[in-house]
């Protein structure tokens, strides 16, 4: 378990945070920029020690140890290699202090730089020296990880197959993380808990899927904001290669390339701008993907804009309309609303 009580004074604003973690999977850190996450980071792996600072893992009290002596991780946003070695130079340096967990060169093969291992740092592009800088700090064998938005100089392809690369990497060595980030892709596909930090506070904490869909928080007003919702594959067809979802009792179908033995449970996230709600059906239209839901809660997003919280089953669907919409439309508590998706973002097994 991890407990942190912390202070810090920055002139335009202050960091008040305290918090509690089990210390177990992967724990996201997300906020907007500036609003302390990595300082928190840099707290936790010692290199930002202060007076006053309580902070225990695992039972022990690190505040009066110095960063090589508390067996914490941390990658930085920068990658920070050692410009002299190359990377199997850097590489090195790191697994004389772990037990052997991993093969270095299998570790960056599934990292994907294992043809680079015998080239100098300075000569890597910032996405391959983020790539190395992950597999130098597995490589060291830390009781717990902190990743400081690791795959940010990454292109989007790159940054999806290491965030499943990541995952599986958790999953087989137990091994706790923390991980910094202002994308909610990342935190939807990754992260286990999530601590919602606003303003050098911790405003919120629990699953991802709880806290996308509250309309308190300011998770739902943002551009990218959904809901994630467990689904299972009820049927594949190979010809139009659209699988047919159940979302509590009711079908979905999603363009998606899985083979016919794909696994049942899957996880889906729905944004709240690709909700169209209608109080009847639509006949006529290319939006083909329809769920029937009740009207939970409707709240003022961003000005002009109406968020609306929609019961599905157990689950919640969110839809962002117009204030305009929301008045025409007469929406009332309660009301049965027809919701069409027009896209789905897949995230992976439930």
């Amino acid at each position: 378990m991890l407990s942190l009580s912390l202070q810090r004074h920055f002139g335009s604003w202050d960091l008040d945070c305290s918090l509690v973690w089990r210390g177990e999977g992967i724990c996201g850190l997300f906020g907007p920029s500036g609003s302390g996450k990595s300082t928190l980071l840099r707290a936790i792996a010692g290199l930002d020690r202060r007076a006053g600072d309580r902070l225990t893992w695992r039972g022990a009290e690190l505040g009066p140890l110095p960063p090589e002596r508390r067996a914490i991780g941390l990658v930085f946003q920068d990658a920070r290699l050692f410009s002299h070695l190359t990377v199997r130079g850097n590489l090195l340096l790191a697994a004389g202090k772990g037990r052997g967990r991993w093969p270095m060169e299998a570790l960056a093969e599934r990292l994907g730089f294992r043809e680079l291992l015998d080239k100098p740092a300075p000569a890597l592009s910032g996405g391959q020296r983020q790539r190395v800088a992950l597999a130098r700090a597995l490589l060291a064998e830390p009781t717990l990880l902190l990743l400081d938005e690791p795959f940010s100089a990454l292109d989007r392809r790159s940054r999806l197959h290491l965030i499943h690369e990541l995952q599986q990497l958790q999953r087989e060595s137990d091994l706790p993380m923390l991980y910094v980030t202002h994308a909610m892709e990342e935190v939807s596909m990754l992260c286990d808990e999530l601590i919602l930090i606003e303003e050098g506070r911790a405003l919120a904490q629990g699953g991802p899927d709880a806290l996308f869909a509250r309309l308190d928080l300011p998770l739902a007003a943002r551009d990218d904001g959904g809901v994630i919702l467990c689904a299972t594959l009820k049927h594949w067809c190979p010809e139009e290669q659209m699988a047919e979802l159940d979302v509590d009792g009711q079908s979905l179908f999603v363009t998606m390339p899985l083979p016919p033995d794909a696994p049942g449970p899957v996880r889906i996230k729905v944004a709240a701008r690709d909700v169209v709600i209608a109080t009847r059906p639509i006949e006529g239209s290319s939006l083909s993907n329809c769920l029937t839901t009740r009207l939970r809660e409707e709240r003022e997003g961003l000005p002009g804009q109406s968020l609306l919280q929609l019961g599905l089953g157990q689950q919640i669907l969110l839809a962002r309309i117009t204030r305009r919409s929301s008045l025409r439309l007469a929406l009332e508590g309660g009301q049965e609303l027809f919701a069409y998706i027009k896209a789905v973002s897949l995230l992976g097994e439930a």
